[in-house]
């Protein structure tokens, strides 16, 4: 390879493609600014560890609860010996279905130390949803949260496990659940059935260090690493497998994008640590750096949120656009915190304009997004350090290391650079597969290791991707297809509007009608007409919505996106 072409390939990985090198099509590679690592994520938080044993690893404000990452090590590595002894083997799998609490964390380093695969299950769901989870990945044991006013977790899989009470712990035998043998619970109270995380750390703390060495010397990073749900908007979720090399190089470009590596970083933990953007793109992040974790609240709370970002001086936030529309607002009543070094935003598309409003009320020195879903862990594109905001603002950012990605039509072919289509991803940030579904695992990745996104997207020679929409959500009126995200972020600068969504409702004539419905400021009042106004002059007539209605709050799951098909059923049926 001559010079100027091998300077080329390094500067790729450092942010400066080689555009006169790629093709003409909607394909690019990213190689990398440093080797992949195959390694084990038990083995990288021991290194973790190791580095910086008295420095602060986690938080929790409600608990009261704080560790070192000697201590978390230690605690973990005593959890994950007391499942081990008490029957479970390598690769069987720990549901973990809690809101945030320390022991949430300490369960996933825990599983990731002894060849346990956690199961993230939603805190919020119900018997039949919890009923489903364990099911469909054959949970053998089951760490439950401590109860909260709203939510009592024994009470509910007793309902669901009748056998549970009178069980020994360990010894659990219930025919519906055959493999389901041990619930352990984050509370400080051996409820009926059940051990707490506490007595299982105590018994086993001394005994430990043997142990979790040859359990960490059976482990591959091919084997899996952890189970996440998908949001089951369209059917029953699918239970995406990732390995530990995944979650490694995942969280450790991840951490870099956000310059966890550089200083001593507090995060703080505002989103749910079931989903895919709390677990990695959070969590294992921030432990894979050694920065320090923060958990606001148990559940999602704008108070929580402000007051462990500006009590512990929290220099990374992460979270959806929702959460920082509502932290922004905190802010405007509450004044401006301290510097903030990164406020990371993720898991929807998010406005030019609370880009800005983020960076201003909330002090942040960097405002950067993320794009990637349950089925790539996490990251796909993401913004560099040092971005201008005009390119935050306008992309979802730059392609992650050693990915690559490509744009096709309908047809599989690659369409021109600039030229929507559907977005696929290769690498190692995909799944290894959809648990116990090979049929739809080969849909999604196909033989070739293509991941079908799903997502309506454009992509730049220069490295950089925009979501145009999900293929699901593009409205087609009277012929013409039309991308809600270039409306609401119209929308969203208008003084008076907190968020906005743009849905397609039925129309006898049209095939489908655009509907704008938003969320207003306290005392606000918008009508139809000032939308138009607002609107008119920059979009195309055919995107100027029609229709408009007002909400409180959204739809959403309990990851926090908003769930547009419930929108268009309340508007359909009279609802709003």
């Amino acid at each position: 390879m001559a010079d100027d072409e091998l300077l080329a390939a390094i500067n790729f990985g450092n942010g400066f493609p080689p555009s006169r090198y790629a093709s003409t099509g909607s394909y690019l590679h990213n190689p990398g600014s440093a080797p992949l690592q195959y390694e084990t994520l038990g083995r990288v938080l021991r290194a973790a560890a190791d580095r910086s044993p008295g420095r602060r690893a986690l938080r929790s404000r409600r608990e009261g609860v704080t560790m070192t990452y000697e201590e978390l090590l230690d605690q973990a590595d005593a959890l994950g010996c007391g499942l081990r002894a008490r029957g479970l083997g390598r690769g069987d799998r720990l549901g973990v279905w809690s809101h945030n609490c320390a022991a949430w964390p300490l369960a996933l380093v825990a599983a990731a130390r002894v060849g346990l695969i956690p199961v993230a299950i939603n805190p919020v769901y119900e018997k039949g949803e919890l009923s489903f989870c364990l099911k469909k990945t054959g949970v053998k044991a089951l760490l439950i949260g401590d109860r909260l006013p709203s939510r009592d977790y024994h009470r509910q899989l007793c309902e669901l496990v009748p056998e549970l009470p009178a069980a020994a712990p360990g010894a659990l035998r219930a025919p519906d659940f055959p493999e389901l043998r041990l619930v352990v619970t984050a509370g400080k109270e051996a409820l009926p059935g059940t051990i707490t995380c506490d007595s299982l750390i105590k018994d086993y703390e001394k005994s430990s260090k043997n142990a979790v060495t040859a359990y960490g010397a059976e482990i591959s990073p091919d084997d899996g690493c952890i189970i996440h749900f998908t949001s089951g908007t369209t059917g029953e979720p699918k239970a995406a497998l990732d390995t530990h090399f995944g979650i490694v190089n995942n969280s450790y470009y991840i951490g870099r994008r956000n310059t966890l590596h550089e200083g001593d970083h507090t995060v703080c933990v505002q989103v749910p640590i079931f989903h895919a953007l709390g677990s990695v793109i959070t969590v294992v992040s921030a432990l894979h750096h050694g920065a320090a974790l923060v958990l606001a609240g148990p559940t999602y709370s704008v108070s929580a949120n402000a007051d462990a970002l500006y009590g512990d001086k929290c220099s990374v936030v992460i979270g959806t656009p929702t959460m920082f529309v509502d932290l922004v607002s905190a802010a405007r009543k509450r004044g401006t915190p301290h510097r903030v070094g990164v406020a990371l935003t993720a898991g929807a598309p998010c406005s030019p304009q609370l880009f800005m409003d983020i960076q201003k009320h909330l002090n942040v020195e960097s405002v950067k997004s993320i794009y990637g879903m349950t089925e790539t862990t996490g990251s796909v594109f993401q913004s560099l350090p040092g971005e201008t905001m005009e390119r935050v603002t306008d992309t979802v950012g730059y392609l992650q290391d050693h990915v690559e990605v490509k744009v096709v039509d309908d047809d599989g072919r690659v369409v021109p650079f600039g030229s929507p289509g559907e977005l696929l991803v290769r690498g190692y940030n995909t799944m290894a597969c959809y648990w116990d579904e090979p049929a739809k695992t080969r849909e999604a990745l196909g033989d070739d290791g293509w991941l079908r996104t799903g997502d309506y997207f454009t992509l730049d020679a220069d490295g950089y991707g925009r979501v145009v929409g999900r293929k699901k959500d593009i409205i087609v009126r009277g012929g013409e297809n039309v991308a809600p995200k270039e409306i609401e972020d119209l929308l969203n600068a208008h003084p008076d509007i907190l968020e906005s969504q743009v849905i397609g409702v039925a129309d006898a004539r049209l095939g489908e009608e655009l509907c704008a419905v938003v969320r207003l400021r306290d005392g606000a009042c918008v009508t139809l007409a000032d939308v138009t106004r607002h609107v008119t002059g920059r979009l195309a007539r055919h995107k100027v919505p029609r229709l408009l209605r007002t909400v409180e709050e959204f739809p959403k799951t309990a990851s926090g996106k908003i769930l547009k098909y419930k929108l268009r059923e309340m508007v359909e049926q009279g609802l709003l």
